[in-house]
């Protein structure tokens, strides 16, 4: 009990870790895999992308977070979606390592539409790295060298587009706090508890050249403040994408252990993405926090590549808007 009081204390806030119980990303609207598993292989081409954040910068021991995604479709009717998420996330002195592969199965809906049902299995590591503790007893023999548990995770997700709208459904993290509630050697870390992930959007043609790309997200889980995203992206020929989101924290269910004001993300984003050749793709995101936050942070920053490969006549595929959504 000592150690995980100490670990909490050294942290900016014990607040603050909570506040980054599921890792968080703003570019989520171009890269679906990140929080719905029935997403995979819906360019139907292998894709691979790269994401970097930095969040809250100029607050020590704060989150940052690196991602690799990839995924296609494959078989004659590219009825099934396959992909693999690999996430590292660090906040202070504790470390989630995950690797899930994603099974998705797409049924045709009408002439251009897709219901794919997700699943995702694999597993995540847990790492504490006491050597970056400051503490008032370097001495102390409670935080002398690491720690990891691995635990195994499960993700499950439904998924639906077509030319010009798309809605899913998922749930991330349903294992880890399940499997691991009275076990302890997990009760040096923090679990990240079940996640629910609601998100809606829709494809409409300004005109010949812009096309705008309004959509929605709703995250919530059982212990904590959830987020309600709202945003709205401009394509200019097919080349790039500008956009903004407002994101707000909402409490649905009026649970009694919300957060302190300061660490809700209440945020603006700015949103750019750039297709610098007709595979390969440039993005990047600032985060402006609303909250008193701001007094001790500059910001965030999110960097994103991606890059698909044999989608070099990208209007015969399948769907008709593998870009846009």
């Amino acid at each position: 009990m000592k150690k995980i009081l100490l670990q909490l204390l050294i942290v900016v806030s014990p607040l603050l870790a909570k506040s980054q119980n599921e890792i968080t990303y703003s570019q989520y609207m171009f890269n679906n895999l990140l929080v719905n598993p029935a997403y995979a292989g819906y360019k139907e081409d292998i894709n691979v992308n790269l994401l970097s954040r930095n969040q809250w910068v100029g607050i020590k021991g704060a989150p940052t977070t690196q991602s690799l995604l990839v995924d296609g479709a494959f078989f004659r009717n590219k009825n099934v979606g396959l992909g693999l998420t690999v996430l590292n996330d660090r906040i202070n002195i504790q470390g989630q390592t995950s690797i899930m592969a994603n099974y998705a199965y797409r049924l045709p809906v009408g002439e251009e539409g897709r219901l794919s049902f997700g699943i995702g299995v694999g597993a995540v590591q847990f790492s504490i790295n006491s050597d970056k503790a400051v503490i008032a007893d370097p001495s102390d023999i409670n935080f002398v060298g690491n720690y990891s548990y691995i635990s195994p995770d499960a993700k499950l997700g439904i998924h639906y587009s077509d030319n010009v709208f798309y809605a899913g459904l998922s749930a991330n993290n349903l294992l880890t706090t399940t499997l691991n509630k009275n076990n302890q050697r997990a009760s040096f870390v923090i679990l990240p508890p079940v996640h629910m992930f609601l998100t809606v959007g829709a494809l409409i043609n300004v005109n010949e050249s812009v096309k705008m790309k309004p959509s929605l997200m709703l995250r919530d889980d059982p212990q904590n403040m959830g987020n309600f995203d709202i945003n709205a992206s401009f394509l200019f020929k097919d080349v790039l994408w500008l956009g903004g989101s407002y994101r707000m924290g909402v409490d649905m269910w009026k649970k009694t252990n919300n957060l302190n004001p300061t660490f809700q993300q209440n945020s603006l984003v700015g949103l750019v993405e750039v297709f610098v050749a007709k595979q390969f793709r440039i993005g990047y995101a600032y985060d402006y926090s609303l909250s008193d936050l701001n007094s001790y942070s500059s910001g965030s920053h999110e960097i994103s590549l991606g890059y698909t490969f044999g989608n070099k006549n990208y209007r015969n595929n399948t769907l008709t808007t593998p870009r846009y959504f």
